[in-house]
C-alpha cells in the first residue's frame, strides 16, 4: 500500500520559446493509422494546423498526433517533432486522396517548434520510437532552487448556481453551470544556488564564456527561437563533436548564448541539449568553449516576457512507476516575485504568483465518464485535459549538462553552495553608508489574463493569453545607522554626499531630488547595488537602475526612463533596536542582474 509524500514529489521548469502554452518536449512516439501532411508551414506557437493527404483513416477528436518527420536511424531526425491531442476538426477529410481537401486542426496547446509544409502528421499511440533520443529530448529539467513546497497551479473552478423564476427550488437555485477557469501557481522561499530563475519575472538572459577555442565556424543558414537542430560550415567546422559547449553569436551583448551538442544525426548538422532563445542570422559566429571558462550571465529587461512549463512529478512511496502522478503546467507567466535575504540566512526567491494557460497531466481514464468526451480517439482516454508526455523524474534533472552516450549524463541536483546574506553588501552612490539586516525587492508585472470568445479544448475554459502589464520594482530593508562619529571626509564619503549616521535621513528629504542646475540633473534618485560572492568569477550583482559594468550602477538623470531609486519611507522611530535601526521602502525605475558561475546553460 502507497501513498503520495511531499518529499517524493518534483517540480521542474523551462521556458517556452514557441510562446505562451507552448511546452517543449519531442517524443518519437509510437505512430499508427493516419497518415497526413502539413498543407503550409507552421510557426511555433500556433494552436492550429493544416493538413492533407490523409492516407488511411480519418482524424477524429481525441487523437493524439505526432507532428514533424521522424528519420528512424540511429543517428536522429533532423526536423524538431512533438506531440498534441486533436481538439476539435474542421473541413470534409478525403481519406486515400492525394492530396486530399485541407482541413484545420485545433490542438490541445500551442506548438513548440516551427514546423515546414509537407512535414508529417501522424497518429501517435503511445511513447515509444528511440528511447534514448526521447530521454534526451526532455527540456523541462530545470529546478528554481531548493525548495520546500509548491502551490500547484490546478484549475480554480468556477461553478455558478442559477436560478430559474417561477420553479420549485424555492430559495436553492435551480441549476448550476460551469464558468470561466483560472491557473495560479506559487513556489516560496526557494534557496538560489544559481540564476536559473531570476529572469523571469523581468527579461532574457545572455550567456558569454569567459575563453573560447577555435575559430572560423559559421551558423549554415538562419535559426529560430526554439530551434534545437543547427547546421554549421567553416574551415574548422570538423572540429566541433558531440559533447562540446559552443557560444553561438559571441560577442553579442543582446543574443548570445551557450548549447552543448548531444549528436551529430549529419555531416555538419548538430542537436543541441536545449532549445535556442534566440533568433540568429546565417553566418554569424558558432565557437567552441574552453573547458577552463566561466560563464557571465547577464539579465536585463524585455518588454515581453518568455512564459514558462512547470512539470509536477509525484511518487508514491512504494516508488510503482504505474501510479506516477504527472501534471505539466503551461502559459506560465510570473505576475509577481521577491527576492530577499536576512542576517544569518541564505539568499532566496520566490515566484509569488505565476498565471498559466493550461495544464495536462497523466490521470487517463475516470470510470464514471463516458467515452463520447473524445469518442474513437487514438488512445481510448475520457479525462479532460489527458496528455501523452514523458514523465521527468529526478535522473532527468541535469540543467544543461545533457549526456555525450546514452540517456542522460545522471549529474542530478546542482552542486553549488548556496549564496548568503553574510556574503552581501548593499551600496548607495557606490558606497556602504549603513548596515544591512535584511532586504526585500519585489517584483510586479501587474499581469492580466484575457478571455476572448473562441474555440479551445474539450472543458478547458482557462485564458486565452496573458498580457503584462506596467512594471513596478519596490525595495525593502532594515538598515542600522553607521557611528556617529563618522568621518564625512573619509573614504565612505563619495562627493560629500554622506555625513554620517543623519544620512539616511538627509536623503529621504532630498527625495532624489540634488538641486542640479538643468532638468536633467534635478531629480535624479539614488544608484544601488546588492553583492553576493561565493568566490572568485561566482557572483550575483543586482544593480539599480542598470549598469554597463557589474557593480557598477550608471547615474540617474532626471530624462525619461533613466532615474533610479527613491526613497519614500524611512522612520526614524525610537524603538528598543540599539544600534538605532530604520525600515526603508523604496521605489526604482529598473534593475540588471549579471551573475558569473560555472553553469553553461541558462534556461
Amino acid at each position: 500500500m502507497g501513498v503520495y509524500r511531499s518529499d517524493q514529489a518534483q517540480l521542474t521548469f523551462a521556458a517556452e520559446f514557441g510562446g505562451q502554452g507552448a511546452d517543449a518536449e519531442m517524443i518519437e512516439a509510437t505512430v499508427s493509422g493516419s497518415t497526413a501532411l502539413l498543407a503550409a508551414d507552421v510557426s511555433a506557437g500556433s494552436r492550429t494546423i493544416t493538413v492533407d493527404t490523409i492516407a488511411t483513416a480519418a482524424l477524429v477528436v481525441g487523437d493524439f498526433i505526432r507532428i514533424g518527420t521522424v528519420a528512424g536511424t540511429a543517428s536522429a531526425t533532423v526536423n524538431e517533432h512533438e506531440v498534441r491531442r486533436v481538439e476539435a476538426l474542421s473541413g470534409t477529410q478525403q481519406v486515400g486522396t492525394s492530396p486530399g481537401n485541407v482541413i484545420t486542426v485545433l490542438l490541445d496547446r500551442a506548438t513548440a517548434f516551427f514546423h515546414a509544409n509537407n512535414e508529417e502528421v501522424k497518429e501517435a499511440t503511445a511513447i515509444g520510437g528511440d528511447a534514448t533520443r526521447n530521454d534526451k529530448a526532455k527540456y523541462i529539467t530545470f529546478i528554481p532552487g531548493v525548495y520546500d513546497t509548491v502551490d500547484t497551479p490546478d484549475p480554480e473552478m468556477t461553478i455558478e448556481g442559477r436560478r430559474f423564476l417561477s420553479t420549485q427550488s424555492k430559495r436553492n437555485f435551480s441549476v448550476a453551470y460551469a464558468g470561466q477557469q483560472s491557473l495560479s501557481g506559487s513556489v516560496s522561499d526557494f534557496i538560489l544556488l544559481n540564476g536559473w530563475a531570476l529572469r523571469f519575472p523581468i527579461g532574457k538572459v545572455v550567456t558569454t564564456p569567459s575563453a573560447l577555442e577555435g575559430s572560423t565556424i559559421l551558423l549554415n543558414g538562419a535559426t529560430k527561437k526554439g530551434d534545437v537542430y543547427i547546421s554549421a560550415d567553416g574551415a574548422n567546422v570538423s572540429n566541433l563533436a558531440v559533447g562540446d559547449y559552443i557560444n553561438i553569436d559571441d560577442g553579442s551583448s543582446t543574443v548570445s548564448e551557450v548549447r552543448r551538442i548531444i549528436a551529430e544525426p549529419a555531416s555538419d548538422t548538430f542537436k543541441l541539449d536545449y532549445p535556442l532563445q534566440f533568433d540568429h542570422d546565417d553566418d554569424v559566429s558558432i565557437d567552441e568553449v574552453s573547458t577552463s571558462a566561466y560563464y557571465t550571465h547577464v539579465i536585463t529587461e524585455t518588454t515581453d516576457l518568455d512564459s514558462m512549463s512547470w512539470h509536477v512529478h509525484m511518487k508514491d512511496s512504494t516508488e510503482t512507476a504505474a501510479k506516477d502522478f504527472n501534471r505539466r503546467y503551461v502559459g506560465g507567466m510570473v505576475n509577481s516575485a521577491t527576492i530577499s535575504a536576512e542576517e544569518g540566512g541564505m539568499v532566496t526567491m520566490s515566484w509569488d504568483d505565476v498565471e498559466f494557460l493550461n495544464m495536462v497531466h497523466n490521470q487517463q481514464e475516470q470510470t464514471t465518464v463516458g467515452t463520447n468526451l473524445y469518442n474513437g480517439a487514438s488512445i481510448q482516454a475520457n479525462m479532460p485535459r489527458f496528455g501523452l508526455m514523458q514523465q521527468i523524474d529526478k535522473d532527468d534533472i541535469n540543467m544543461g549538462a545533457m549526456a555525450v552516450g546514452s540517456g542522460n549524463d545522471g549529474s542530478g541536483y546542482p552542486s553549488t553552495q548556496p549564496y548568503y546574506f553574510s556574503q552581501g553588501t548593499i551600496k548607495y552612490f557606490g558606497v556602504e553608508f549603513a548596515r544591512i539586516r535584511n532586504f526585500s525587492i519585489s517584483i510586479n508585472n501587474n499581469n492580466e489574463a484575457r478571455y476572448y470568445m473562441g474555440r479551445q479544448g474539450a472543458r478547458s475554459r482557462g485564458p486565452y493569453e496573458i498580457h503584462e502589464g506596467a512594471r513596478d520594482y519596490s525595495l525593502s530593508a532594515s538598515v542600522v545607522l553607521p557611528d556617529a562619529d563618522f568621518d564625512a571626509n573619509s573614504a565612505y564619503n563619495v562627493s560629500n554626499l554622506q555625513t554620517g549616521a543623519t544620512e539616511l535621513f538627509k536623503q529621504l528629504l532630498l527625495e532624489g531630488n540634488y538641486g542640479g542646475s538643468t532638468q536633467a540633473t534635478a531629480m535624479t534618485g539614488m544608484t544601488a547595488t546588492l553583492q553576493f560572492t561565493r568566490g572568485t568569477n561566482d557572483f550575483i550583482y543586482i544593480d539599480i537602475p542598470t549598469s554597463s559594468t557589474a557593480g557598477t550602477p550608471t547615474a540617474g538623470s532626471n530624462a525619461l526612463n533613466s532615474q533610479g531609486m527613491f526613497i519614500n519611507s524611512a522612520q526614524h522611530s525610537i524603538t528598543g533596536d540599539n544600534p538605532f535601526q530604520v525600515d526603508i521602502d523604496a521605489i526604482f525605475q529598473g534593475l540588471k542582474i549579471t551573475i558569473e558561475d560555472s553553469v553553461p546553460v541558462y534556461p
